[in-house]
């Protein structure tokens, strides 16, 4: 028998599915509330007009649940057989299309297993712990690089000058694609990601379909060349490999690489970000960094990356009825899984609400939790660890130089712009 859930609470002071909320922060204070009221709760979606060639679109979102603690975080993201990531998706907004949603199936977040391990398989291997610490001198290397660069000019901008330079020049040579085309993949990751922001195309529904095409378009033309001339990189390994006996189709492998050069750079550069931003914000937990040293990088990185949290959500939809967290949910409800509110839980978490760089232990799941837990996990690690490596010596110098503009999305916590300056 269907179950027909309670929507008729009263409505939430903060529209959590708007992206224009999260132009000013996080809304830790309406994930606190719901926390203590309900950990799962609806969530209604107002209509939103997106422009598109063909006229305006109006997007009706058909409400959903909201998962806010970390406990039912947790056991949701633990029962992908009952949430599922393929059945419409693993992002907030609804497929329009049946082509639509194929379309994002070739996507490795929004497939279920069997298909999900099979691909996932094809590139796991590229991101072990054994195999990201080869990579070490290299970032290392791009971070000295391009934050000396940065330490050299009196002022400097927190994202586009570091935090977004140095995960585009590791991705370029993980990728084996030159150098000068890293601006490439930072312009179809913001088009992308940063779809409902209105300088990235504010919900522009041919802009995206464009960053698409011209992503798609390079993707195939690299793939082209290694199966030709074959080299040691990931995209020769894509480009060659096959799941189920037989070979990605180009869209399947355009998807995969698209995959990897949003992940690989856009939640990257908004840790980065975000760190510094934390770190500026808290001089206590700053000096104490500083004067604790290196040795303390690897317990500050965890907290710096529980405290940014730079996927706020991905969503699941049921695939029967079932309950969470006493909710009852009907098969076919959307369900949001809101990490950015289960990483200020202090149930799970005490003193979640406090930046704690010495925090152990600290179970946060900004990288999530079960057979989606993030590919690029170590690498995001070694990436914001070798930052800070080079940035450490200067920080108590650091301070912000201006506004922060914050990217209007409900996806990713993101910085735009953040200037600062280094005193002498």
């Amino acid at each position: 028998m269907a179950i027909a859930p309670d929507r008729t609470a009263r409505a939430a002071p903060v529209q959590l599915a708007d992206p224009a909320t999260y132009r000013v922060g996080v809304p830790h204070a309406e994930f606190a509330r719901r926390r203590r009221e309900a950990p799962v709760s609806w969530v209604a979606e107002q209509p939103r007009v997106r422009p598109s060639s063909a006229g305006p679109i109006v997007d009706s979102g058909s409400g959903y649940w909201a998962v806010t603690t970390h406990a039912a975080v947790v056991a949701a993201s633990r029962e992908p057989g009952t949430f599922s990531s393929g059945r419409r998706g693993a992002f907030l907004n609804d497929p329009r299309t049946k082509a639509d949603l194929e379309f994002v199936r070739q996507l490795l977040i929004n497939m279920d297993a069997p298909e999900h391990t099979a691909v996932r398989r094809v590139v796991s291997a590229v991101f072990t712990p054994r195999a990201v610490g080869r990579l070490r001198d290299q970032v290392t290397d791009h971070a000295r690089t391009v934050i000396r660069g940065c330490l050299e000019k009196d002022r400097f901008d927190v994202v586009t000058d570091l935090a977004a330079e140095v995960p585009l020049l590791v991705l370029a040579d993980l990728l084996g694609i030159p150098r000068a085309d890293r601006h490439l993949l930072y312009g179809w990751s913001n088009r992308l990601v940063g779809f409902d922001d209105p300088e990235y195309g504010g919900g522009d529904v041919e802009a995206y379909r464009q960053a698409f095409a011209e992503a798609f378009q390079y993707a195939l033309r690299v793939a082209e060349e290694r199966r030709r001339a074959p080299r040691d990189d990931l995209v020769t390994r894509l480009a060659t490999a096959e799941v189920a006996g037989r070979r990605l189709s180009d869209r399947e492998f355009c998807q995969f690489w698209l995959l990897l050069v949003v992940a690989g750079n856009e939640t990257t550069r908004h840790l980065i970000s975000g760190s510094v931003q934390a770190l500026v914000e808290h001089p206590g937990e700053r000096d104490r960094l500083h004067a604790a040293g290196q040795d303390a990088l690897p317990t500050a990185v965890e907290e710096l990356v529980r405290w940014v949290t730079p996927i706020m959500q991905f969503r699941r939809t049921a695939t029967g009825d079932t309950e969470l967290a006493g909710q009852p949910i009907a098969e076919g409800d959307k369900v949001v899984l809101y990490y950015a509110s289960a990483n200020r839980d202090g149930h799970a978490i005490p003193g979640a609400d406090r930046l704690d760089l010495a925090r152990d232990p600290n179970p946060h799941l900004s990288f999530g939790i079960g057979p989606h837990f993030c590919l690029g996990a170590h690498l995001a690690r070694l990436e914001l660890s070798a930052v800070l490596t080079e940035l450490l010596p200067h920080l108590p110098a650091v301070e912000l130089d201006g506004p922060q503009v914050r990217l209007e999305s409900n996806f990713v916590n993101g910085i735009k712009s953040m200037p600062v300056r280094v005193r002498a």
